[in-house]
């Protein structure tokens, strides 16, 4: 399968980027769990903000902003002792959060970013799925958006095709982590309605499905007509899969702050974790 395939994808150095808040405790559950599981690295990263103007009129909140960001990464280190899982915390100091993210990600050669759906407080003033859509477009790794509530697979996994490199790598990753799960694996194709070709997303699905099964991967396939978002959506939910794989090419200038529209929505929408595997 490797070699008609695209690379597989790794999790061996996980980055974590929480804030403390609620909206990170997803985040923070399933990073915890899939680096036990996956035997990852985990690096804990947490961002405090900095103004060159606000350090200089106000240099008390400065260090009260500092000490906060400490005590959020010594409470993620208690439950990674407690979860029996090694961590390395990192305290940043910027402006602008998902620059630093993505610098941490080249500073410690992360394979995997772990986030919240929203991000994280520094974050809140983007609207929900566009946090994510920025990291995603920004990094160079994958990404899990993990919703607040969401805790680590344990049913099924679904992944969508296309067709494309990208959809192909989403299908490696997603095979990987089905192994090293134990679960079953869906992969999806979807065929919009007005699309004239719906007739080929069968054998399309059907050969990732082949393929993977070569790799010994439980894997089943499905062809599903309807608006792609909502479809994926609905066929997790149908085939009792708690985690989406979706492949993306990620962007260059402008077109970074989006991830692709039916990733984004997907992302958005979906009430489990999202993977979002990276095509460089």
């Amino acid at each position: 399968m490797t070699a008609q395939l695209s690379p597989i994808a790794r999790f061996d150095h996980l980055l974590l980027a929480t804030d403390g808040s609620a909206v990170s405790n997803g985040a923070v559950r399933v990073a915890l769990n899939l680096a036990g599981r996956c035997g990852a690295r985990l690096t804990v990263m947490h961002m405090a903000r900095t103004d060159p103007s606000y350090a200089m009129f106000n240099p008390s909140g400065v260090q009260q902003t500092e000490e906060q960001g400490r005590e959020v990464l010594r409470q993620v280190e208690a439950q990674a002792g407690t979860a029996c899982v090694n961590c390395a915390p990192v305290l940043r100091y910027g402006e602008e959060p998902v620059g630093e993210i993505a610098a941490q990600v080249e500073d410690s050669q992360a394979d995997l970013v772990v986030m919240g759906r929203r991000g994280v407080h520094w974050l809140e003033r983007l609207v929900l799925g566009e946090a994510a859509a920025r990291v995603v477009g920004h990094v160079k790794c994958s990404v899990l958006v993990v919703p607040q509530e969401s805790a680590l697979w344990e049913k099924g996994i679904l992944v969508a095709v296309d067709g494309s490199r990208y959809a192909d790598m989403a299908a490696v990753a997603a095979g990987s982590l089905a192994k090293r799960c134990g679960l079953p694996l869906t992969v999806l194709a979807v065929c919009a309605s007005d699309d004239l070709s719906c007739d080929l997303i069968k054998p399309l699905a059907d050969r990732v499905r082949d393929l993977l099964r070569q790799d010994g991967v439980a894997a089943d396939s499905l062809a599903l007509e309807g608006k792609p978002a909502d479809t994926i959506i609905q066929a997790a939910r149908d085939n009792d899969c708690d985690l989406i794989v979706l492949g993306s090419h990620g962007r260059t200038g402008l077109d970074r702050l989006l991830m692709g529209s039916v990733c984004q929505q997907v992302v958005t929408h979906a009430k489990c974790p999202v993977l979002v595997v990276k095509g460089g």
